[in-house]
Order: C-alpha cells, then sequence, then structure tokens
C-alpha cells in the first residue's frame, strides 16, 4: 500500500525549503509526514496525517516566524515542547500581523544598558 502524498497549498514552501528534513518537506513539495513509507499500512486512519499536516502548518509558521529552527521529529501534535509559543500573547503590532507574516526585526532601544527582559 502507497502512503498518501499530501502537498500543502497555503503556504506553499519555498523551492530552498524541499528536501532539508528540518522543514518536513519531501522532494517533490508534498509533506514527509511518515519516517518510513513502510510504516503507512492502509490500515491506519488517514486522520492522523490530517493532524500531522495540520500541525505542519503551524510549525511553518513558527519557523518562517523564527521562533524554532527545526520542526518537531513527530509533529507538533504528539510533541508539546512548542505548546509555550503558541500560549504567549501576540507582539504588538499592527492588527493585520500573524505568525505567517515575518515579525518586525527593528531592534528595541527601550531597555538600553539593562539586563534582557523576557
Amino acid at each position: 500500500m502507497v502512503p498518501p502524498h499530501i502537498w500543502p497549498l497555503d503556504p506553499v514552501p519555498e523551492p530552498a525549503e524541499w528536501t532539508q528534513s528540518r522543514w518536513h518537506v519531501n522532494g517533490d513539495r508534498t509533506l514527509c509526514l511518515l519516517r518510513a513509507d513502510a510504516l503507512w499500512t492502509g490500515r491506519e486512519s488517514v486522520v492522523n496525517l490530517l493532524l500531522k499536516a495540520a500541525g505542519w502548518k503551524v510549525e511553518y509558521a513558527l519557523m518562517k516566524h523564527e521562533a524554532i529552527t527545526q520542526m518537531s521529529d513527530c509533529g507538533i501534535v504528539e510533541d508539546d515542547r512548542f505548546d509555550h509559543l503558541l500560549t504567549r500573547p501576540p507582539a504588538a503590532g499592527p492588527a493585520h500581523a500573524s505568525l505567517t507574516t515575518p515579525p518586525d526585526r527593528a531592534p528595541d532601544h527601550s531597555d538600553a544598558g539593562g539586563e534582557p527582559s523576557c
């Protein structure tokens, strides 16, 4: 049994991200949702793959936002180490800003000379 192929439509990964394991995108732009094709026997529920694909979109946004440097191995649905990034209040900025929009990288000079704040 051949595993299903899922192509993300929004967002579409950039060609430079294809085949880089940290992005979980295969060379044909399909999502890498299984560690090996042999893990798919055809008896599994496709719902689990759809949950992983939805989680991939969240992790992709975190990567693009430079909140993480590599996606989790099992996916954010099963791995809770990125949950804290999703529970923080959004950064101050325009009302239309979101995780799919790159963050403002302007330096913050409000704490010049002091200790970094969390």
